[in-house]
């Protein structure tokens, strides 16, 4: 592809979750923007898609108030959207409106049959990531940019395991490259995280963290200049910070001591994350949003093209 190379960022859930945390993301974003073209890809708010799968196990067993849950999760969602945008969130609160009473369709026919498929169940946990996406195009529109909501099962062709879904990589690279085509130069597309579809449009998911897996994707479809990875902590760590006070960030690893990490139980990425970049030699960053200015981990192939993605991401 000609011209300057994507930059793709991931916000994780906490990134997203809290009005001050989404206004670290949406400036991450802008100054990005400056640079190169951008696609951003979004988590559910922290905490949802654990409250979803709590509701769906509630509702089979008829212990749930469909009604007062689904009304909290709209108005937490509307609350964020009414901190963060102005003009531009007229559609968002209709888009929010509309996955909420999706929500409780889904909700209230696991509560009439008191059980759930697999199918079920990942299309009701993708509502996390498309009540979340509106909101941040939103919040971005109101900044002056052309963000523009996109849900992933148009771009992540999977086949139908729906729960932790196999990717045709061809296929996505195929709709991925197509899509920012036909947005155009200086457009911003936010792309709903952890989901995909099938070849027949029926929802599946990547695996729980599957947003960073998204990003991937997209990285590699579009060839992408690096993949950033922010959540709430400061990069790979050598132990969870909120259980071990004392860990310390690792500055770089290679794609392998990364997704042996991964493997191993490391939150900080999905594991099967670095599988399609690897292959390409697509950088990653992983940097805290709340402090986006620390150094974070650079995670890639040689400690040469380490050291060049390192630099330029300095000099940004």
């Amino acid at each position: 592809m000609g011209g300057l190379r994507h930059r793709v960022l991931k916000f994780g859930g906490t990134s997203v979750g809290t009005a001050d945390a989404l206004r670290k993301a949406l400036d991450i974003t802008e100054t990005a923007v400056r640079e190169r073209p951008v696609v951003v890809v979004v988590s559910a708010l922290s905490g949802v898609t654990n409250a979803l799968e709590a509701a769906l196990s509630g509702a089979a067993v008829a212990r749930l108030d469909v009604p007062g849950f689904v009304a909290a999760v709209r108005e937490r969602h509307l609350s964020l959207l009414g901190t963060v945008a102005g003009k531009p969130a007229v559609r968002a609160v209709a888009a929010v409106r509309e996955r909420a009473a999706e929500l409780e369709e889904h909700l209230r026919a696991v509560a009439a049959r008191r059980a759930f498929s697999p199918k079920a169940r990942a299309a009701a946990l993708a509502l996390g990531e498309r009540l979340s996406v509106p909101i941040v195009a939103a919040a971005l529109r109101s900044r002056g940019l052309d963000a523009h909501p996109v849900d992933a099962s148009s771009l992540v062709r999977t086949d139908q395991a729906f729960a932790e879904a196999a990717v045709d990589y061809a296929a996505t690279r195929r709709l991925t490259r197509a899509l920012t085509g036909a947005l155009g130069p200086g457009a911003l597309p936010v792309v709903t995280g952890f989901l995909g579809a099938t070849e027949r449009g029926e929802t599946t998911l990547l695996g729980r963290g599957g947003s960073d897996l998204t990003a991937a994707l997209l990285g590699w479809a579009l060839d992408a200049e690096r993949v950033e990875i922010w959540s709430d902590v400061d990069g790979v760590m050598t132990a969870d910070p909120r259980q071990v006070p004392t860990a310390e960030r690792l500055p770089r690893l290679s794609y392998a001591e990364a997704t042996a990490l991964a493997r191993g139980g490391a939150k900080v990425l999905h594991p099967r994350t670095l599988e399609p970049l690897e292959e390409a030699g697509i950088p990653v960053f992983v940097g805290n949003t709340l402090r986006p200015e620390g150094p974070g981990t650079w995670i890639g192939p040689a400690a040469t093209a380490l050291e060049e993605a390192e630099e330029a991401g300095t000099a940004a």
